[in-house]
């Protein structure tokens, strides 16, 4: 088996993986989307420390969702998750144009937010109940969730159109003398003009030729939404978990690979049950929901386990790994394990690290769909101790539970193959003695 192993690692395929993932990850377009994303961490913590206080609010101290309390604690929720969307069309914009060495990179992600209101959230004219009194008003719910596809492609789509007339030289000529803050301006002129030509006029045209009942930022989140929707799936999520640790064990960073595939549903997910509780109403099960099982009881593949087991080894080096493995496994941080074990290439731990994420992603759903444990609701991006985020993802008591009890099903998913690998260090460490 271990031949086995070593000649898949040492094959052609492998190697293009690994030269694979990494073009991928140096790709201008996937680093701009994951410091795009990173850069509304912030937004997303605020939002969900609001969220997770309104929602105890309710279901402990009886606070009703109609009480001017709650609309206060809603407002800012509001503006940091409720306008996630917003955030990422200037984010994403800003970085990609950074990413590709493009000058002025702040002002391209702020026209980025113009063409965005353009597409998704054009201004709304109201007339008041007075019926004399009308406002004009950008609709605050298209900047959530739902638009995250949208503000993506005008994010990508106008960066590109902008470097395109620069490289171009569709500029406005300016003499040298003239200071460079004024310049740019200047520059920037035209780009942003055809910028809003296509975006604004894609999107009038296909509202007027449909009359009304396409928009373009309809039409972008169902393309975008057919091959997502086979991703995220039932049957997708568990392809998603098994390729995770499958690229774990050859030494790539399928939890980092694979997420910023799968961010944007996860977004758009947990945000719409975030406001279904913020209305009251029942939350609903998402396939992508399925992702938090591949560490739900330690790092990614539930290792906490495993160095459990290893702390009381026979075996020197098992016990040494585990015991310096513990702290940082218990906030999910799982290097130390995949590569001091070590996990990676390792085909007798890779059994039982594939195993056990598969059937505890089985119970999951299974738990979710059949409400034995409350659905997820507010999306934790941060390194919490176990059994600490499915509570604050959740704010049920029972998802804590499904946790710690899924700890007892993996430690004896792995006990018959640590003992295997304990044997065969044991017997390694005792060779190594009578050598020396």
């Amino acid at each position: 088996m271990n031949n086995f192993i070593q000649k898949l690692a040492d094959s052609k395929f492998m190697h293009w993986l690994e030269d694979f993932s990494l073009k991928i990850s140096s790709m201008p377009s996937f680093s701009a989307l994951s410091n795009g994303m990173g850069g509304a961490m912030g937004f997303i913590m605020v939002g969900a420390v609001i969220q997770v206080i309104s929602v105890m609010g309710t279901t402990f101290f009886g606070l009703e969702t109609t009480s001017q309390l709650y609309q206060i604690l809603q407002v800012p929720y509001t503006f940091t998750m409720g306008i996630l969307a917003f955030f990422l069309a200037f984010n994403v914009a800003r970085a990609y144009a950074k990413n590709l060495k493009m000058k002025n990179e702040v002002m391209i992600g702020l026209s980025s937010i113009v063409y965005f209101f353009l597409v998704a959230c054009p201004i709304q004219t109201a007339t008041l109940a007075d019926g004399t009194t009308t406002i004009q008003a950008l609709n605050v719910a298209d900047m959530g969730g739902t638009s995250m596809f949208v503000a993506l492609v005008v994010a990508f789509g106008s960066v590109r159109i902008h470097k395109f007339v620069v490289d171009h030289n569709w500029v406005i000529k300016m003499p040298d003398s003239i200071p460079e803050g004024i310049l740019a301006s200047f520059n920037a002129i035209v780009p942003i003009a055809v910028n809003i030509l296509v975006w604004y006029g894609l999107s009038t045209v296909l509202t007027i030729a449909t009359a009304g009942q396409l928009t373009l930022a309809k039409l972008i989140i169902y393309v975008l939404s057919i091959p997502v929707n086979y991703l995220v799936s039932t049957p997708g999520m568990f392809v998603v978990v098994a390729l995770i640790c499958f690229l774990w064990f050859f030494g790539i960073h399928g939890t980092g690979v694979v997420f910023t595939v799968i961010m944007v549903p996860m977004f758009m997910a947990y945000q719409n049950n975030a406001q279904l509780a913020a209305a009251g109403q029942e939350l609903v099960y998402n396939p992508v929901f399925l992702f938090s099982a591949v560490s739900i009881i330690g790092g990614t593949g539930n290792t906490l386990p495993l160095v459990c087991l290893g702390l009381n080894s026979k075996s020197e080096q098992i016990k040494t790994i585990s015991r310096a493995s513990l702290i940082p496994n218990i906030f999910n941080i799982n290097e130390p394990v995949i590569f001091g074990y070590p996990i990676m290439y390792n085909a007798i731990l890779f059994i039982p690290y594939l195993l056990n994420v598969v059937v505890v992603t089985l119970l999951y759903y299974l738990a979710l769909t059949s409400g034995i444990i409350g659905m997820p609701q507010v999306l934790i991006l941060t390194t919490l101790p176990i059994l600490m985020g499915p509570f604050m993802s959740s704010l049920d008591w029972r998802n804590v539970v499904f946790s710690a009890l899924m700890f007892p099903i993996v430690t004896l998913i792995w006990l018959p193959f640590f003992k295997i690998y304990e044997r065969q260090c044991i017997e390694n460490e005792q060779a190594a003695e009578l050598e020396a």
